[in-house]
């Protein structure tokens, strides 16, 4: 209410990009450049919760720039590299991982029970939201994207180096 301090985590890290989310009592962030590392926080404390609060940590593919997303019981993201991982939000346990290819700085996006992971190339990988990896296909547009896509009224929009697409199902 008046912007006061409730706590407080310390880590190393800095310019962090993604955005941090919330989910099953866990706060999930990252922690930016030089070692990337999510981190997830019980949100009940007051003070420095760095030794007590901080429920598991990961640094294998974490991200440097792509947001990180909850789906379910599920935490989904990919590396700046293009190593795209499922953990348990949990736990942290790491369910599968596998390289997409490219590098990636656009952050994955849920839509119908499909994950879209897209590349600065301009590929998007489709990739079932399950503890199963499974790619169900992918889609090329010919120009560089950096930008994350958005959904909307079961629509898809995709902004590329040039020009802003809208993808709807006929």
């Amino acid at each position: 209410k008046d912007g006061s301090e409730i706590w407080r985590v310390h880590y190393d890290g800095y310019s962090v990009i993604p955005q941090p989310i919330f989910g099953h009592g866990l706060i999930f962030i990252c922690t930016g450049y030089e070692k990337p590392t999510v981190i997830a926080i019980r949100a009940d404390g007051h003070g420095d919760l760095t030794q007590s609060h901080v429920a598991w940590t990961v640094t294998d593919s974490a991200p440097h720039t792509p947001s990180l997303l909850l789906v379910g019981d599920e935490l989904f993201m990919v590396s700046d590299s293009g190593i795209a991982s499922c953990l348990d939000a949990k736990t942290g346990a790491q369910i599968w991982k596998k390289r997409l290819g490219g590098n990636f700085s656009a952050s994955p996006l849920y839509a119908d029970g499909v994950i879209y992971f897209q590349s600065e190339d301009g590929v998007t990988s489709l990739v079932k939201a399950s503890k199963a990896y499974e790619l169900i296909g992918s889609n090329t547009v010919d120009e560089p994207t950096l930008a994350s896509m958005a959904a909307g009224e079961h629509k898809l929009f995709l902004r590329t180096e040039k020009h802003l697409y809208c993808l709807e199902e006929k």
